[in-house]
């Protein structure tokens, strides 16, 4: 058997023969992750104009049961269209399945996984050339999880990709290498989004840049995720107490009961009031978060740059015409070009 540890080895040699500032091959995607799979027109009409090649369709979570003390798929997207074109199951694996759930009891896991992906294939007519899995493993759960994923390779026979995040590609020492054919780098979600503190958790440039100078030596190869997503995060006596997808400092900034301050994404409420779904106090912090046109292409340019293998799919997160709004079509499609 080889050494796995000499085949990462190969593969840094292979990659560091490989110019970081070649041209890509890109492949375009959207990440669909909603809880009802049914675009809208424009939504496919953004998808057609743009060339939108693969769709990476969130299909169910994996959980921990406290009651039966098993894992279950939760959360099953239900389908009001059939999915056309290259699709890409998506299976969330939350890491506290991972820290409940026996080595002994890996392979049932593992069987019952590709059964429910192979089913709703099969209601769906999908037929899928790759299977991705999301987790933000642990030192922990590492183990078990790469032992899942190679039972799960074995079990739906086809490649199997990974999410990767930034701390993953960084202290490869601590997270190790997944199983998997490829890494999807999610740039994303990079900074505490809990602490009262963060400037922006989505995207911080000087955080990011912590990590990013370690994608050259990352011995998978790498496709890449941007964010289009917007949230203001609410802290209460200085503890994170919730978030409000999709609302922006646009939607914050002519409410009476809330005062701008230096910082202009961030707001405190001046009174006790309701708004948004949920009873305000007065002290509660309000902070925008969302990323700017500019710096969602710089950030790919200097990424994929980062990046040594010469394909790469190039995917936004996500297919939603109220995320997307926030965003001119000119902006996504300029996003969706391979760079020259």
């Amino acid at each position: 058997m080889v050494n796995r540890y000499s085949l990462v080895a190969v593969s840094l040699a292979l990659f560091s023969c490989q110019p970081t500032d070649s041209p890509k091959q890109l492949t375009t995607a959207f990440y669909h992750w909603k809880s009802t799979y049914n675009p809208d027109p424009s939504e496919l009409e953004l998808c057609r104009d743009a060339q939108v090649k693969k769709v990476y369709l969130h299909l169910f979570d994996v959980d921990w049961e406290v009651k039966t003390q098993q894992a279950i798929p939760k959360a099953l997207v239900r389908f009001r269209q059939k999915p056309i074109g290259t699709i890409v199951p998506v299976v969330f694996i939350t890491n506290r399945t991972l820290l409940n759930q026996s080595s002994a009891g890996l392979p049932e896991l593992a069987t019952h996984i590709a059964e429910t992906i192979r089913r709703i294939g099969q209601q769906q007519g999908i037929t899928f050339r790759e299977v991705q899995f999301d987790c933000d493993w642990s030192t922990r759960t590492r183990d078990r999880y790469f032992r899942l994923l190679n039972l799960l390779t074995t079990q739906l026979r086809c490649p199997i990709s990974a999410t990767i995040r930034l701390h993953q590609i960084k202290y490869t020492d601590q997270t190790g290498i997944p199983p998997v054919s490829r890494g999807m780098l999610m740039l994303y979600n990079v900074a505490d989004w809990k602490r009262a503190d963060t400037r922006n958790s989505i995207y911080d440039a000087d955080v990011a840049n912590q990590y990013l100078s370690f994608v050259k030596a990352y011995p998978l190869p790498l496709d890449l995720v941007l964010p289009l997503f917007r949230w203001t995060v609410v802290y209460r006596n200085g503890r994170f107490l919730t978030f409000l997808n999709n609302v922006d400092r646009q939607m914050l900034v002519n409410r009476p009961f809330l005062s701008t301050q230096p910082d202009r994404s961030r707001f405190v409420a001046n009174r006790d009031t309701s708004d948004f779904g949920f009873s305000i106090r007065r002290g509660d912090q309000f902070r925008t978060e969302s990323v700017s046109p500019e710096v969602l292409l710089a950030e790919k340019e200097r990424v994929l740059r980062q990046i040594r293998n010469p394909s790469v799919t190039f995917a936004l997160y996500h297919l939603d015409s109220t995320v997307l709004a926030a965003y001119s079509r000119e902006t996504i499609q300029t996003l969706l070009r391979p760079i020259p």
